[in-house]
């Protein structure tokens, strides 16, 4: 130890802080084209959904004649709530979400099933329907939960407060991405334009804004 109280670390060491500290800053979601229910019942291989590049640094996953750029780098469960269906009984499942890393610039890379996003339990898809049953179809809160949440145990709150529902509302610009309409009236007014919105993402709309609300949510980031 020297004067002052620091310590000497090896270039090595100080290479490997880097490097952390670069994946921790620089880790991205990458959503894949398999649902999560097919997802759960047979995990793709790494090669299957290996990026074709690195959104970090853009450099191709393996270029004519060399060795892979983005490697594999090991498998994380995630907890995935919300009905495979319109109308389906909510499930609850872990799913193990693939991760890579780019030799080049150090980004971690997490591949996901369609509809998962980041720090995010409940699917994308599961999140549009709650909002279209809540603010379209002026369903309560407590009929929203049972149609969404697979969860038995209720919170402390009344079951006419279920708070994920004003807070999806209120940050669905994060969820969503760019292009959700802006904010305005209440929360539920807000539940209702973010619905509508997403029916359009749609890939087979049906008019029924619930059900074409819950697929808008799965293939919003697939555009």
């Amino acid at each position: 130890m020297a004067g002052g109280g620091c310590t000497h670390r090896s270039p090595a060491a100080l290479r490997r802080r880097r490097l952390q500290a670069i994946q921790r800053s620089d880790t991205r979601i990458i959503q894949s084209g398999i649902d999560v229910k097919f997802w759960a019942q047979a995990p793709p291989s790494c090669s299957a959904i290996r990026p074709a590049s690195c959104p970090g640094c853009g450099a191709a996953s393996r270029e004519p004649g060399k060795s892979l750029r983005v490697v594999g780098h090991g498998l994380r469960g995630r907890d995935i709530e919300g009905p495979d269906e319109p109308e389906a009984e909510p499930a609850s499942r872990t799913v193990l979400a693939r991760r890579y890393r780019c030799l080049g610039c150090g980004a971690v890379l997490v591949v996901v099933p369609r509809g998962v996003a980041r720090a995010l339990r409940y699917t994308l898809d599961a999140v549009g329907y709650a909002l279209a049953l809540w603010g379209f179809a002026q369903r309560t809160a407590e009929q929203v939960r049972r149609a969404v949440s697979a969860a038995t145990a209720r919170g402390l709150s009344a079951p006419s407060q279920w708070s994920s529902l004003r807070r999806w509302a209120a940050r669905a610009e994060r969820i969503f991405g760019a292009g959700t309409p802006s904010a305005s009236g209440t929360l539920r007014d807000r539940a209702r334009q973010v619905a509508t919105w997403l029916t359009a993402r749609a890939p087979l709309p049906t008019g029924q804004v619930p059900r074409d609300a819950f697929f808008g949510g799965r293939f919003v980031h697939a555009r």
